[in-house]
């Protein structure tokens, strides 16, 4: 799934931030996007599972969430000026080809602040439900 809204992003062509193709991993205990303003990243996807109806022959069914994080860092001082346009195009990857299997497609934003960082985060979660 990281693949289907990694893709989805960089075929946005956004011009006020780019896309990096490396997860948002920590270095000396520093979130990589805070040292790269401006750039977006994609997390590995993660998924869990529920059991919805077990069966005693084996058949049944599971309800399957699978999220997946983008975050992307700005100057709380200076806020992109096109901010609500690209979070908005962002919010469209619930929908990105590759998701057509997937009965809910939701997207959370939130955003928190770093010193004088402001740190945008769009969840992802699509949901299936998956029979044995």
């Amino acid at each position: 799934m990281r693949t289907v809204i990694y893709n989805y992003i960089r075929a946005l062509g956004l011009k006020s931030v780019l896309i990096s193709n490396e997860l948002p991993y920590q270095t000396n205990s520093t979130d990589l996007y805070l040292k790269n303003k401006k750039t977006i990243y994609v997390d590995a996807a993660q998924t869990s599972q529920s059991p919805v109806i077990d069966t005693l022959d084996g058949s049944g069914a599971v309800d399957e969430i699978t999220t997946v994080s983008v975050y992307f860092v700005n100057d709380a001082k200076k806020v992109l000026t096109d901010y609500d346009q690209t979070v908005t195009q962002l919010k469209g990857a619930r929908t990105a080809v590759g998701t057509e299997t997937y009965s809910q497609k939701l997207c959370q934003v939130s955003v928190t602040y770093e010193e004088d960082a402001m740190v945008t985060q769009l969840e992802f979660s699509f949901r299936k439900f998956i029979t044995n």
